[in-house]
């Protein structure tokens, strides 16, 4: 993948602020509220010795095939951690790309990412370091800058000092609604001719079904690696997926861009569209209905707020 060097003045506001006294970052409202939302990795910042040296944009139409752009989304809220890209790799038993889930927690001049689920190539990597750990949790620790539009993610250095980061910018809020929050799905309605049969559990030790909407974006996971043991199955990399989305009038349109192992969407913005009946039960629960119906039948998702 190519790059485009940006300009001076990026390295200078992160030398400026590589350069602060470390302070506690983790109580500091306002830090808090900067990292919340969705950010857009453009690039790459190169440190040595603790110190930002040069600085890579991605050059957009890169991606094979030739004329993608690559595109990786992260998000956080509420102390939840979303992250999502579109790179899709060929040889997977699935054909979409890749996205985690997990908690984060900052302290002083780091960010600590416990990643829990994972869809796509991802599933198979935290499976096996779940495995080898035996723990439901891998973290993933980071020094980082932080403004109210760039977000750097600094990793490890090697035995030269010479770290990579990444960069991200924010993306700027389209709309605020209700329904703005993180969000797992508890229960399922089976439906046949609009009338409901049943309601069935979903026990997350088996299915992970969780979601994030925030400022008109959305990032959804469902993690299978419980249900379907086998990592050579397609189902075992489940399924995600990034895009636009509006809540309004109990109408739910989540303008689906690209998707994340079994979910092989890779489109333009807003040119595919799922439309949901929505019916909140109260401010931290409610039920979202595909309009689609398939054989006179379709299902509604019973999602409740994670705090």
């Amino acid at each position: 993948m190519k790059f485009i060097k940006t300009f001076a003045t990026l390295i200078i506001l992160l030398a400026i602020s590589c350069g602060e006294a470390p302070k506690d970052k983790a109580n500091t409202t306002d830090e808090t509220s900067m990292i919340e939302g969705f950010w857009k990795r453009t690039g790459m910042v190169q440190f040595v010795n603790g110190k930002p040296v040069d600085t890579l944009y991605y050059a957009d139409g890169e991606l094979d095939p030739p004329g993608k752009d690559f595109i990786q989304m992260k998000a956080f809220l509420d102390g939840n951690i979303f992250w999502i890209m579109n790179n899709q790799n060929p040889k997977s038993p699935w054909k979409g790309s890749m996205g985690g889930y997990g908690k984060y927690k900052k302290e002083k001049d780091t960010i600590t990412e416990f990643m829990s689920h994972a869809t796509g190539d991802m599933a198979v990597y935290m499976k096996n370091l779940k495995d080898e750990a035996k723990t439901s949790t891998i973290p993933f620790k980071f020094s980082y800058t932080l403004t109210d539009k760039n977000y750097v993610q600094i990793g490890e250095a090697n035995e030269e000092g010479i770290a990579m980061a990444e960069f991200y910018e924010k993306m700027p809020s389209l709309s605020k609604s209700k329904i703005d929050g993180v969000w797992k799905r508890a229960y399922q309605i089976n439906y046949v001719n609009g009338v409901a049969i049943d309601t069935v559990s979903v026990p997350s030790d088996v299915i992970t079904d969780v979601k994030i909407i925030k400022d008109g974006y959305f990032i959804f996971q469902v993690d299978n690696t419980e249900a379907v043991k086998d990592p050579l199955k397609p189902q075992f990399g489940g399924g995600g997926g990034y895009g636009e989305v509006e809540y309004s009038d109990g109408e739910l349109r989540e303008y689906i861009q690209y998707g994340s192992g079994n979910y092989a969407f890779d489109t333009i913005v807003r040119s595919l569209v799922w439309y949901h009946d929505v019916e909140f039960y109260d401010d931290e629960t409610f039920r979202q209905i595909d309009r689609t119906e398939y054989n006179n039948t379709s299902k509604g998702l019973i999602y409740r707020k994670i705090k």
